[in-house]
């Protein structure tokens, strides 16, 4: 099975204003990492995005946490295909450009687990499972199964 993850769970991981989350996220992206698992080249644009406007990362920093996530992950990138697609998504509403873009490059890639917050948990979106790995009492059931987290 192979499983990625959307910009936010990698943000969380450098948000130290969501200490729970942050706690989760770093579990979730040190298991991806562990187990060689695919990031789109889009995560790494959105996250350098990211830390520096929403987290005031600045710009040395945020290039050193990207370039370290960039060089730990294997990357799959965004065909013209997938922009197709993803234009076709936004225009009759279903899910914005960029939501529509990674889920259709991650499906290209082969994925078949897309680990987010932002999308409807257990949802099944052109072919990929959606998983949520927040919970109030730590990560998700689901994420603990397909990571083998404690």
């Amino acid at each position: 099975m192979v499983i990625t993850a959307d910009t936010n769970i990698f943000a969380y991981v450098s948000d130290s204003s969501a200490l729970h989350k942050q706690a989760i996220a770093s579990s979730v992206v040190g298991a991806l990492a562990t187990r060689n698992a695919p990031i789109s080249l889009q995560l790494i644009g959105e996250l350098q995005s990211v830390l520096r406007r929403k987290l005031k990362f600045d710009s040395r920093q945020a290039a050193n946490i990207v370039g370290e996530v960039l060089t730990t992950f294997r990357c799959f990138p965004t065909t013209q295909k997938c922009v197709g697609f993803a234009l076709a998504q936004m225009a009759v509403g279903q899910l914005s450009y960029w939501d529509a873009l990674m889920l259709a490059s991650a499906r290209e890639a082969g994925c078949d687990v897309f680990i987010s917050e932002d999308l409807q948990d257990g949802a099944r979106l052109f072919g990929l499972e959606i998983v949520n790995p927040f919970t109030a009492s730590g990560p998700s059931d689901r994420v603990r199964a397909l990571l083998d987290l404690p």
